[in-house]
């Protein structure tokens, strides 16, 4: 097993600056810390913080995520965020929010944090398919929870919507109220939750005896802007879809802006739903027909799990908290028949 002394051999500097680095105090100048940390990772040093941790927690559990300053002027996360400080207070942590800089991964800065002992454990946001991080925090016996839906041989708990059945009341919705085409605006492929959310359109699809059509899926970033490049790809079909379902209002109100750019109307020509029911849904012209995401109650699921694991107790491999169809007036029965 690797030690200390190892790591600042192969790095090239004293024992003092490794722990400088490790520990986040001291000052070390950039290429020196990426010099360790890349010395770390070589040897797979972990530091034995064991005795330390039975004499005391840092009560502290941390987040790291990119663009975090982006992430913080979106409502939801904003909601999902107070909701996980709340829980985190009420059992006597604190909350840590970190974002990575162009020097240091992600995961480098989630390891370095769990390492010098200042959070007891760490939450994961945009849980992908096949993603590595919770295997390597796992493997660093690092307490850990993930944002997401459920992907095979996940190393971690994870909560989350439940996707399925949320996209399933949408379409259910939207075929009751007539329509036949249907389309869907989904995030990135690689999130976990989107394969979910596109189950969920799917399974419904086919409850109803409605036809599926590649063409009708549209795959998005996360984006206003992502929102109204894939409307104006459904608006130039040869036979546009009369309703559309999206992964998130964002993409919704995007949705919503092309429609209206094509000169027609939201709700009476193509009905829109959205998903989180973000506050501004309420009113926007129509009103937003959307899936309410109880964000700040998996904020505070997220940390009583999490918390949970720090004190070694049991959690649940798998919680999903149920979406709900808020109808308003973006949707409507369907003024021309399907081609």
């Amino acid at each position: 097993m690797a030690t200390i002394k190892d790591v600042a051999r192969r790095a090239q500097v004293s024992t003092a600056t490794v722990s400088y680095v490790l520990n986040g105090t001291g000052v070390v100048s950039e290429p020196t810390r990426a010099r360790v940390l890349a010395a770390v990772a070589e040897l797979g040093y972990q530091p034995n913080h064991s005795a330390r941790a039975l004499r005391t927690r840092s009560h502290t559990i941390g987040i790291v995520a990119p663009g975090i300053a982006g992430r913080l002027a979106d409502p939801a996360t904003a909601e999902l965020l107070a909701g996980l400080s709340e829980a985190a207070t009420t059992a006597g942590y604190c909350l840590l929010i970190a974002s990575p800089t162009t020097a240091e991964s992600e995961d480098e800065l989630a390891l370095r944090l769990a390492r010098s002992g200042r959070v007891d454990g760490l939450v994961i946001f945009d849980l992908r398919r096949n993603d590595e991080r919770p295997a390597r925090l796992a493997a660093a016996g690092v307490p850990t929870i993930a944002i997401g839906a459920p992907t095979p041989g996940l190393s971690c708990p994870v909560a989350g919507f439940d996707l399925r059945a949320g996209a399933a009341q949408a379409v259910n919705h939207l075929a009751r109220l007539g329509h036949r085409r249907i389309a869907l605006i989904t995030a990135a492929s690689d999130l976990s939750v989107s394969e979910h959310f596109y189950t969920g359109y799917r399974a419904s699809l086919h409850t109803h005896g409605l036809r599926r059509e590649a063409a009708l899926v549209i795959e998005a970033g996360s984006s206003e802007d992502d929102g109204v490049n894939a409307m104006q790809e459904l608006l130039a079909m040869r036979t546009p879809p009369t309703a559309v379902l999206a992964a998130s209002d964002t993409l919704a109100f995007g949705a919503m802006h092309a429609i209206r750019d094509a000169g027609l109307m939201v709700g009476k020509d193509v009905s829109v739903v959205g998903c989180d029911d973000l506050p501004l849904a309420a009113h926007t012209y129509p009103p937003l027909t959307t899936l309410h995401a109880p964000h700040r109650e998996l904020g505070t699921v997220l940390a009583r799990h999490l918390i949970g694991l720090v004190e070694r107790r049991n959690v649940p491999e798998v919680t999903l908290l149920p979406l709900r169809l808020i109808v308003r007036h973006s949707t409507a029965a369907p003024l021309r028949a399907a081609g």
